[in-house]
């Protein structure tokens, strides 16, 4: 590692000494700024020790770290000294990153430095834009809301499980804590099956089904015109079109009966209203992963009361119900194996 001159200011004269060194053009920027035992030391260019030393600073030897080695929230908190101590606490330390734009969550007090936050952000985490998430997803559609911090929107490939999603984070959601659930369907036997998706959105459980599972038809539904264009695109991208049908409507209009083996309803709260639709669609023995949420401790018992009303107590089988991640508080995402007879 090569060694720099450092500049070595006491931790209580930081503030005022590395912004007054850096407007003198006398800091190496290559390097980061490290503490020890009460004390910052500041990297320094070689032509600038002994003007540096002029100001009545001690000037010493040391390795360089690299600006880029350094955790990117220490970056963001280093560009952002300027906050109060309170803003401070309420930069988020976490982030979605898809290709080359990344999402946070921003307290609305932080949204008037916008501009600064968003590259702070951007260049800490090596993407090119940011944007908010102001209130999450909403209406049948699960639209984002979202507002630009920095650069611009447009799509983005995120690859996960070896799958390629391409999307626009400001028209369609990608929901992150799905991972293992998307992970599931690849591992699935569904050689030889027809498939149906009657939630289909960007392609999150149809496309590593399509990809790996042996599956002989997926009939993909999506109702959203955003999602289901980028549904056809994600098809093209991981060459399942062969396999993959997209279909644009409501799912409840979906042609035939007793056709499918196996039958994917990724989505909550209002799913029971489709389970008759499911059951027209399966043949005698479908697997119907069945999504929603439930208070958590009553999802077996809520399970089993939707199944019973729709196919009475002997006309299906649990075969095992999992949670796929918390949805409130007490409440929990749970994803159904259920077949039925």
């Amino acid at each position: 590692m090569r060694q720099v001159p450092l500049a070595v200011v006491p931790a209580e004269r930081s503030s005022e000494m590395i912004p007054l060194l850096k407007s003198k053009g006398f800091v190496d920027l290559s390097a980061r700024i490290t503490k020890q035992d009460g004390l910052r030391y500041i990297p320094i260019l070689e032509s600038a020790v002994k003007d540096v030393e002029a100001m009545g600073i001690t000037v010493s030897g040391g390795p360089a770290y690299s600006e880029a080695s350094r955790p990117p929230m220490e970056r963001i908190l280093a560009t952002m000294s300027f906050l109060s101590e309170q803003e401070r606490s309420l930069l988020p330390d976490k982030w979605e990153i898809a290709g080359d734009v990344a999402t946070v969550k921003l307290d609305r007090s932080l949204y008037k430095y916008a501009d600064l936050l968003g590259k702070a952000y951007a260049d800490a985490i090596g993407v090119s834009s940011v944007l908010a998430d102001v209130s999450g997803v909403s209406g049948e559609f699960r639209v984002p809301d979202m507002r630009l911090l920095y650069g611009h929107t447009g799509e983005s490939i995120k690859v996960q499980n070896r799958i390629k999603y391409c999307f626009d984070v400001t028209k369609v959601m990608f929901a992150s804590g799905n991972l293992v659930e998307r992970g599931r369907m690849e591992t699935l036997d569904c050689r030889g099956e027809t498939v149906v998706d009657m939630f289909a959105g960007i392609g999150y459980f149809t496309l590593p089904l399509a990809k790996f599972s042996g599956a002989k038809k997926v009939f993909a539904c999506e109702k959203n015109p955003d999602s289901y264009r980028f549904l056809v695109k994600n098809i093209a991208l991981n060459e399942v079109q062969d396999i993959v049908v997209p279909l644009l409507g409501d799912n409840r209009d979906i042609a035939g009966k007793g056709f499918a083996d196996r039958i994917l309803m990724g989505y909550v709260q209002t799913t029971s209203l489709f389970v008759p639709k499911a059951l027209s669609m399966a043949k005698k023995g479908c697997i119907i992963h069945y999504h929603d949420t439930f208070p958590t401790g009553k999802e077996s018992e809520n399970v089993n009361r939707i199944f019973t009303d729709n196919c009475g107590p002997d006309g299906y089988e649990i075969l095992s119900i999992r949670e796929v991640k918390s949805f409130a508080p007490s409440v929990s995402h749970y994803v159904a194996d259920v077949k039925v007879f």
